[in-house]
């Protein structure tokens, strides 16, 4: 009965900053018909302008394939900042000295925006992104030069400068590290004439490493305030099952307030706009009867029911033949709209809870002819329950996330039982990118290619979880979210392991998924029921 919360995670998810350009993570984490959603609260501390320069990094020039020093700044405000005319300078602290910074006109409330040294933006630019982000859209990209304003790594400055040669904003910066993989210098307090210390940290304010590997870093990302921030690197492994300190901040704050939600909520995807303004929420209930809702956020930053197309009461989910309640558990997009259908997996029909149904099925919900309705049937019904382990009927598919074939492909991850590399091409009519589904009663996490042709047929990729080798530490998967931001997949528990989660990468040498860490839920969350 507890009403709909915002949790912190390091992912950053929901914020109307850069994010709407990537596919914002959720790990949503479900309270008996709750939903914890992740969450970053605005910083408190900003400059005076509004303008912060947040993430720094001096050894780009000679430590990246793109070979160029960078830094990003992040606009704090509620109102776009206009950056027409404006420069750049190091340590010299010079207008008259300082770069024009140009390929960006104004900056977005919530926004980061980087600035690259390059005297050929469209090369140096693509490849920045192809480094950091593969195909995948990356931040706003501006850049500079000139003579003399190159980044030192034994420690220098940024200094940011209006059209009048008003000084804005700036920070210094010591040492650059010496080892790779190279962490950029961050600003997590959004202080303003102060000298930057703390590196990035992978899954730490949102911080991930390069697809190249080559560096560690939040660019286009800005968490501000969200933990403290070492220079210690985190392990790349965890062996064992010791969990360790959950990684943003320990609170959770109500977010709908009415109490709308208050049982069997069981599933969240988020779906950005594509602009800076918030996006949308759906969620699947998984009875009473088997539902979807549409949220939207209001003006007082609540996350409630859409009140257009039919979404207020949400839409009654039953099986291709119009009957049945499918026990609607775990619910994902493939890419970045629901264009394509909303994805739910099931594991029993609850007009008939003795027998399992495992399933994946897909749903229309942006066409004309769906708005106009309060009950959909699938357009899509992949029933995978004779290719997994037998399970009981409540213990089946409790989550679902969709993984994008760029990450697998640049990951280098391998299809069972051939050990062969992945081929998207092999695969044909499976869209871009591979479901991912979590059985409650076995731990397992499954990889499926979907035919989203034909509806019905399916190829299983591989396997691994906690009945495997690379052991989280629980036996419940209970919500499944590929994080593209950090091209990270986190598994949820319940209370049956105090609320615990893990994360998983792609292991370059064995080109499977394996365990990268774990974590204690946050601190302020009850440990409840958790989905």
């Amino acid at each position: 009965m507890t009403p709909l919360l915002d949790s912190l995670v390091p992912s950053a998810c929901l914020r109307s900053r850069q994010a709407a350009s990537f596919r914002n993570a959720l790990a949503s984490l479900l309270l008996g018909g709750t939903a914890f959603l992740g969450i970053t609260q605005p910083a408190s501390a900003q400059a005076v302008s509004g303008l912060v320069i947040t993430e720094v990094a001096p050894w780009g020039s000679g430590s990246s394939p793109y070979a160029a020093d960078w830094f990003e700044v992040t606009n704090t405000t509620t109102a776009a900042i206009n950056v027409a005319g404006w420069k750049f300078d190091d340590s010299s602290a010079s207008s008259a000295l300082g770069a024009p910074l140009v390929g960006i006109s104004a900056i977005q409330p919530g926004e980061s925006v980087i600035f690259i040294e390059s005297s050929q933006p469209s090369t140096t630019i693509a490849n920045f992104v192809a480094s950091w982000f593969g195909t995948a859209t990356g931040p706003r990209i501006g850049t500079y030069t000139g003579s003399g304003i190159g980044l030192s790594t034994s420690g220098d400055a940024v200094n940011l400068y209006d059209a009048a040669g008003a000084t804005i904003t700036g920070v210094a910066f010591g040492a650059s590290p010496t080892v790779a993989p190279f962490a950029t210098f961050i600003n997590p307090t959004s202080a303003s004439g102060t000298t930057l210390s703390s590196l990035s940290v992978v899954s730490t304010d949102g911080a991930f490493s390069s697809l190249d590997s080559h560096g560690v870093g939040s660019p286009g990302i800005f968490v501000p305030n969200t933990s403290t921030t070492t220079t210690t690197t985190p392990p790349t492994t965890v062996a064992s099952n010791v969990n360790l300190v959950w990684p943003g901040a320990p609170t959770v704050t109500v977010v709908d307030v009415a109490g709308t939600y208050t049982s069997n909520l069981s599933g969240l995807d988020y779906v950005p706009s594509g602009t800076s303004a918030p996006g949308v929420i759906y969620a699947v209930r998984n009875g009473s009867p088997s539902a979807v809702y549409r949220l939207a956020r209001n003006a007082a930053g609540q996350w409630v029911s859409d009140t257009s197309n039919n979404w207020s009461n949400g839409k009654t989910l039953v099986y291709g033949n119009g009957t049945g309640s499918p026990d609607a558990e775990g619910i994902t997009i493939s890419g970045l709209s629901a264009a394509d259908g909303l994805f739910v997996g099931t594991e029993r029909d609850n007009s008939v809870s003795n027998v399992s149904r495992n399933a994946i099925l897909r749903y229309d919900v942006t066409s004309a002819a769906s708005n106009s309705l309060a009950t959909l049937t699938p357009t899509g019904d992949w029933n995978i329950t004779a290719d997994i382990a037998p399970n009981g009927s409540n213990l089946g598919i409790e989550a679902i996330t969709w993984v994008p074939d760029s990450y697998l492909v640049s990951q280098g991850f391998r299809v069972s039982p051939t050990n062969s590399l992945y081929n998207p091409a092999d695969y044909p009519n499976h869209g871009s990118g591979v479901f991912l589904v979590g059985i409650e009663g076995t731990g397992a996490i499954h990889a499926y290619v979907l035919n989203l042709a034909d509806g019905s047929t399916f190829t299983r990729l591989a396997s691994f979880g906690s009945t495997l080798s690379d052991s989280r530490g629980f036996n419940s998967v209970m919500e499944l979210q590929f994080d593209v931001e950090n091209q990270e997949l986190w598994a949820v528990c319940d209370n049956g392991c105090s609320g615990n989660s893990a994360v998983f990468r792609i292991d370059p040498a064995t080109g499977q998924f394996r365990k990268y860490a774990s974590f204690n839920r946050p601190a302020g969350m009850p440990n409840t029921n958790n989905e």
